[in-house]
Formats: structure tokens, C-alpha cells, sequence
């Protein structure tokens, strides 16, 4: 980003400020638009001619698997066996440090400890310790473990190492590897080829946490941590930041002096897309400007389009809001410059809105139905297909943010991290049922698992993980992996009525005799 401000903008073209001018004076004097900046040293060309840039994003092909996977391994891509062995090392560490003596956990109990709160996102008890009462006894969880045990691990789990750790360096350093493994994770899912850029509330109301806490009125947490978020239409997270203030890009402050924070936090999250000049990315006014929408389409050939506020136009002049008004609902207004390759386009419904786009424009003009109050009744609007295209392809993050609000994990704690924690736990979950359904959705399954039973299967599997029961959970017997026979104890089978056998299934732990005409996971199953 180096040599790329604001002000130069327009500086790396070659035309003349004068012709630019004459330009600018064959537009009528009542086009101009009077909240626009006269700060500017720039002017942008105003056009009303052809876009010639139109474009649409290439068309999402994913890879088709061999079948579907069980729940729990879908969640299991998010938070894996190297995960779990991490928390519960990082616990016993703890625990040594806060008490003196280890807490002596281990991974199957930290999968457990997780399966039970994904349990408790869905069956709400007002207190935790009415789970294991005798009035409001829940046997799911209740005989996992002990209320005591539980208590125990919800107040000793950690994710870093306290000693080796420095909070003026890095302010998030108690979730940080959590952060971390969950980025690289997501960071590897095969990539729909539109998304869009919005912030995510993480609720929290305690003041421990200092300045991360953020307040942003216009979402239904007020209070919380911020998390700027790239996320699919189908509301798949691809990539996200956290807001920790001037820190938030590191030491070197990325290209956050020259761009702005809104449109620095794009460029960010923009460099992880691993095929950006196949896609569209978008995003609302609070990040767009016209230097983000030139810059991202002239260093990494990704497409863009946002609504923009009027003080970030450049000198582009449009018809003013009372014109349009006048004109009518559906009246619209617009200016291209094909030298620079963006488009902007005004349009009127209930109010005005200005939108900026480096591949979208006005035509095709769509007819969009609205309710009319004089009428009463709804009537055909004319609608530009740059607005069309930002209304189908924007809400990526308010429906990620959507499905994490429907069974939000709870995280009641004293530690403020912990928040985040379950926030990523939330998000691993919904990425796991959206990749199953696309799974399901390529093989031709009509019917798929809805999120809550999902959540509860996935739940399941983590709590009886590497425990051996008479009837082994659906979520293993179905997973056709590792079904091998192994030398156990000898036993009686599960299907000969007097036979006896010393084989089990390694996975399953049930004794088979094993002759020509047994399939080891059909019989199980």
C-alpha cells in the first residue's frame, strides 16, 4: 500500500485536470448534489453513458463427495483432535497456576464438557445447577458428569499459557489460539465466489474487558466485542477479525493511515480470497469509499459493490434527493467514469441511497413490488440492477450472525474471553451444518437435517466420544470410517444368539463373529 492515499485517487491517470473540467461543464447546474464534500481535491468524471465494465461473479461449483459424513465430523473439520489436546493441556497448566494442583483433565472430557454446553444452547434451564436437581433432573446431562465437575471445568478451562503471554502486546492474547486455529480452518473451506463484508456483535455487558467492548446501537446486542466478518451468501464464515482498537492490524497498522479503518478492515479480509478475480464482494456505506472500490479492483482484480455516503463521492454530482422525490418512488440517477471503472448510482424508494460498484450499474432495470400508502395496495417500482444485486447478495453476515443468535452456546463466565470462545464455537457448529448441506444438496438428498437436531447430534457424538456403550450413538455407527476389526475380550456377539467371538469393532466396540457373509459396519448398523 505504499504511495496509495486518498488524494491519489485519480493520480495514476494520465488525463488532464482541464479536460476532466470539460467535461463537468456539460452538466446541468440543478444535477448537483449538496452534501457532497468540497474537501476533495479530486474530481470524478461524470458520465451518463454505458457502464462498460457490467459483470457478474463466476458461477459456484464445488467439489461433489462420496457421501455424506456423520455431524460430529463435519464439526470436527472446526475443532479437531489437536484442538481439544491443546485445551485440555492449557486447563491442567492453568488450574497448577491458580490452585496449585492440575485439574487433571483430558481431550474426551473437554469434547464432553463442550457436548454438554451445546446441549444446554438448546434445552434452557434458567440455572445451571437445575440440570442436576432432582425437580428439573435432565438426564443428558446430568449423567455425564457431576454438577461439581462441571462447575470445575467451566471455571479452570484456558487457552494460553498466563506465564509466557504479554497483554500490552497483543490484547486478546488469552483467546488468541483460538482465534488463530479457528482462522486457519475456516481459511481452508472450498469458497462460494460472492460475499459479503459486515461487523458481528459478541454480547457481552461487563466491563472487564476494558475498551474491546464496543456499543453499536443498530444491532440487537448493543453491548459486546466487534467482529468484522467476510461471510458467503448462504451465511458460511469465510475469514473474520476482531476489533481491538488501534491494534486491530498489528504493529505496522496495515493500510489503515491511508484507506480509513472501514475500508482497511476490507482490503484485510479481501487478502485470504483465494480466487478474487472470479468474485464480488459487498459491503455497506460504514466501509466503502471510491479509492477501496478502485484500489481492490486494480491490485487483486476483485470486483465490488457498496451503498457509499454522499461525503465520500469525490466531487460526483447527482440529482438531489428533493428532485428525486418529486420524480417519484423508483426515480434514479447516475454517473460512470470507464476509465476508472466504477459506476454510481442514486435511486429513491422510501428515501434516497447511493450505491458504488466496479462491476454493476443501472441496466438491466428491474421492477421490484412495493405497498403504497396512497394506493393501498402494492405497485411496481423500477429498480436499477446495481440495487438489485446489493439486496440478494448483502445479508451473508446478518444470517450467519442469525443462526448463531438461535442457539447461542451459553457463556455466562467471569472471564470476558470466554465470550469469544463460544462465539467460535457457534460459528464451527453453523459451518458444519452449511457444508453438510451442501454435501447433501450434491448428492441429490431431498431432506436434510434441520439445525437444532444437528447441534443435538453433534452434541451427542462429542459427549460419548471414546466411550464404549452397548449401543453405540448414530453418530458413530453411521460414520463408514474405521470400522476394523480388532482382538477384544471374549464375549457374547451382537447377532448370533449363542455364539461368542473375541473380535470387536474398533470403533463401536461391539464383538461380531466374524465369517464370509459379515460386513463389519453394516452388521453394527
Amino acid at each position: 500500500f505504499q504511495g496509495f492515499t486518498p488524494s491519489s485517487f485519480y493520480g495514476r491517470r494520465n488525463e488532464s485536470r482541464e479536460k476532466r473540467m470539460q467535461v463537468i461543464e456539460q452538466i446541468p447546474e440543478n444535477s448537483s448534489d449538496s452534501e457532497t464534500s468540497d474537501e476533495d481535491d479530486e474530481v470524478f468524471v461524470n458520465l451518463q453513458g454505458e457502464f462498460e465494465h457490467q459483470s457478474a461473479a463466476n458461477e459456484n461449483t464445488f467439489r461433489m463427495p462420496d457421501q455424506l459424513s456423520s455431524p460430529c465430523s463435519y464439526f470436527t473439520r472446526f475443532f479437531d483432535e489437536e484442538f481439544f489436546q491443546h485445551i485440555a493441556e492449557q486447563t491442567n497448566l492453568y488450574s497448577c497456576q491458580l490452585r496449585g494442583t492440575s485439574i487433571n483433565t483430558n481431550p474426551n472430557e473437554v469434547r464432553s464438557f463442550i457436548g454438554m454446553k451445546l446441549v444446554m444452547s438448546i434445552v434452557k434451564i434458567p440455572s445451571v445447577d437445575d440440570y442436576w436437581s432432582e425437580g428439573t433432573r435432565y438426564q443428558k446431562i446430568a449423567n455425564v458428569m457431576s454438577v461439581k465437575r462441571f462447575q470445575s471445568l467451566s471455571r479452570m478451562i484456558h487457552f494460553q499459557d498466563n506465564a509466557i503471554s504479554d497483554p500490552d502486546q497483543d490484547r486478546l492474547f488469552k483467546v488468541r489460539p483460538v482465534l488463530e486455529h479457528m482462522r486457519k480452518k475456516i481459511l481452508k473451506i472450498e469458497s462460494e465466489n460472492q460475499f459479503s463484508i459486515d461487523e458481528m456483535m459478541v454480547p457481552y455487558k461487563d466491563i472487564k474487558a476494558g475498551s474491546l467492548r464496543q456499543y453499536l446501537p443498530s444491532k440487537p446486542h448493543h453491548w459486546g466485542f466487534k467482529i468484522f466478518v467476510r461471510a458467503g451468501v448462504s451465511g458460511m464464515v469465510y475469514d473474520f477479525l476482531v476489533y481491538t482498537g488501534k491494534s486491530t492490524f498489528g504493529a505496522e497498522q496495515g493500510p489503515a493511515k491511508e484507506l480509513g479503518l472501514g475500508a482497511s478492515v476490507v482490503v484485510e479480509l479481501c487478502k485470504t480470497i483465494n480466487n478474487p478475480m472470479e468474485c464480488v464482494v459487498y459491503f455497506d456505506n460504514f466501509f466503502t469509499t471510491l479509492p477501496l472500490i478502485v484500489h481492490l479492483n486494480e491490485s487483486l482484480g476483485l470486483r465490488s459493490l457498496g451503498t457509499i455516503r454522499k461525503n465520500r463521492l469525490k466531487g460526483c454530482h447527482l440529482e438531489d434527493d428533493h428532485n428525486l422525490k418529486r420524480q417519484g418512488r423508483g426515480s434514479f440517477d447516475y454517473r460512470v467514469d470507464n476509465e476508472a471503472k466504477v459506476a454510481i448510482v442514486k435511486w429513491f424508494d422510501n428515501k434516497a441511497v447511493t450505491l458504488a460498484s466496479s462491476c454493476a450499474a443501472v441496466s438491466p432495470v428491474k421492477e421490484v413490488r412495493r405497498f403504497s400508502k396512497e394506493q393501498k395496495k402494492h405497485v411496481g417500482v423500477t429498480c436499477p440492477n446495481i440495487v438489485t444485486q446489493f439486496n440478494v447478495h448483502m445479508g451473508g453476515v446478518d444470517l450467519a450472525d442469525m443462526m448463531v443468535a438461535l442457539y447461542r452456546t451459553p457463556a455466562k463466565s467471569h472471564r470476558w474471553y470466554m465470550s469469544l470462545f463460544w462465539q467460535m464455537a457457534d460459528i464451527a457448529l453453523n459451518n458444519a451444518w452449511l457444508l453438510y448441506r451442501r454435501d447433501a444438496k450434491s448428492l441429490g438428498e431431498v431432506k436434510h437435517k434441520k439445525l437444532k437436531t444437528f447441534r443435538l447430534e453433534v452434541a451427542d457424538g462429542l459427549i460419548h466420544a471414546g466411550k464404549k456403550k452397548a449401543r453405540p450413538v448414530d453418530d458413530i455407527r453411521y460414520h463408514k470410517v474405521d470400522h476394523f476389526p480388532v482382538f477384544s475380550d471374549r464375549g457374547r456377539c451382537k447377532l448370533c444368539s449363542n455364539g461368542k467371538s473375541t473380535i470387536a469393532c474398533q470403533k463401536c466396540g461391539v464383538l461380531l463373529c466374524i465369517t464370509s457373509d459379515i460386513r463389519m459396519a453394516d452388521d453394527i448398523q
